[in-house]
């Protein structure tokens, strides 16, 4: 008999999505009787046009604003934005930005609702994993107060309730997963993307991607999944280089938007795997979010190729047709053409990190738990040997 098995369904209530479509931010918030919000976003983002904007339209509604949050979560930053929102009284968070924003919101609403005032309350709330199956979490005591997005990245943060923080102590990249801190409301607007720096929209475009591949030969695929991961990859590797090219070509924007919605959607059923596992742990050393996703997601593809060939047939058939010529390439080949278009970083050692950090990165990858999905069974010395690959 088949194994009796249980999906978690999103919990994402609405999706707002067009050009303009954060002039519906107000009315969303109305709707559910949120009068306090809380916005949530970094120094470039905050100082926009577009985000002043936003906020002058949600006028007395904004309680407050956070505007310092940085890549990654630093995990003291968490805190003082728990003890700023706690103070404001607020009753909502609206993230504005890419997946760091919308990871502080949601680490935030958890520790409100734990009441969280310290970096060791919010440890109290990582998620522990020891390679190959072990999962210790703590059932949450309260609920978190609801988030609402506004990504202007194709990280894709908002539709599922992960959210990663650094701890730089330990150069250690922690995981928060609580399906109920997932944000309620989405808007995907183009128009507010456009200002969104092309580098930065290319590199978590392939984060995207990076999220596609993983799902669909993870260990656990389901067919749900596995069909929104391949057409999410054939939209990103038709429309990502479109939108690359001109920032407001808003349809191509939009469908990039979408994609990365479709390619991480199921993520608390099906999860995802070891180009994940190393990214996560490559950025508590200094590397950009959607960056690790271009160094590594070519080379694990080809280190699990031996027991993924049918998936990555599938996959190089989509991106033949996209492609459009009749060569015979690898799925990995043809995203690697992918990468050469946009022009993305390739190599850890540009940005700095020396061959010392790596076996700490190899050690704390094999304990970040999206790394039980690999296809294949890895250990400290495999991931050393991919980060050595890619240095």
């Amino acid at each position: 008999m088949p194994e009796v098995l249980t999906f978690e369904m999103p919990r994402v209530e609405t999706v707002v999505q067009g050009a303009g479509a954060v002039r519906e931010v107000g009315a969303e918030l109305d709707r559910r009787g949120l009068r306090r919000v809380f916005l949530v976003t970094g120094r470039s983002v905050g100082g926009s046009e577009a985000f002043a904007k936003l906020a002058a339209d949600l006028g007395d509604r904004v309680a407050g604003t956070f505007s310092r949050i940085k890549a990654h979560n630093p995990v003291e930053l968490i805190v003082e934005l728990i003890g700023q929102a706690r103070a404001a009284e607020a009753d909502a968070f609206v993230a504005v930005g890419g997946g760091s924003p919308c990871d502080a919101a949601k680490l935030a609403a958890i520790g409100l609702s734990e009441g969280s005032g310290s970096v060791e309350d919010l440890a109290r709330n990582y998620l522990e994993f020891e390679y190959p199956s072990t999962i210790r979490r703590r059932p949450l005591t309260g609920t978190p107060m609801p988030v609402f997005a506004v990504p202007t990245t194709l990280s894709a943060a908002e539709w599922d309730g992960f959210a990663g923080s650094v701890d730089e102590s330990r150069d250690t990249k922690d995981l928060t997963v609580y399906l109920e801190a997932t944000p309620r409301v989405v808007f995907l607007d183009p128009e507010f993307c456009a200002s969104t720096p092309r580098d930065l929209w290319a590199t978590t475009g392939v984060r995207a991607l990076d999220h596609a591949v993983e799902t669909a030969y993870a260990k656990n695929a389901h067919p749900f999944t596995t069909a929104l991961a391949e057409g999410a990859l054939t939209i990103l590797a038709e429309h990502l280089p479109r939108s690359v090219r001109d920032p407001h070509d808003h349809e191509a924007a939009l469908k990039c938007l979408q994609a990365a919605w479709m390619s991480i959607v199921g993520v608390h059923n099906v999860s995802l795997g070891l180009s994940h596992a190393i990214g996560h742990q490559l950025g508590a050393v200094g590397i950009p979010h959607g960056v690790t996703s271009c160094i590594m997601l070519p080379h694990v593809m080809r280190f699990l190729e031996p027991v993924t060939s049918a998936e990555q047939a599938r996959m190089a058939r989509s991106l033949q047709r996209v492609q459009g010529d009749a060569e015979e390439l690898s799925a990995a080949d043809r995203l690697e053409r992918i990468l050469d278009e946009l022009a993305v970083p390739r190599r850890v050692s540009e940005f700095g990190v020396g061959r010392e950090k790596l076996n700490g990165v190899a050690r704390a990858a094999l304990g970040d738990i999206v790394v039980r999905e690999s296809p294949r069974t890895v250990d400290e010395t495999v991931i050393r040997e991919l980060l050595e690959t890619v240095w």
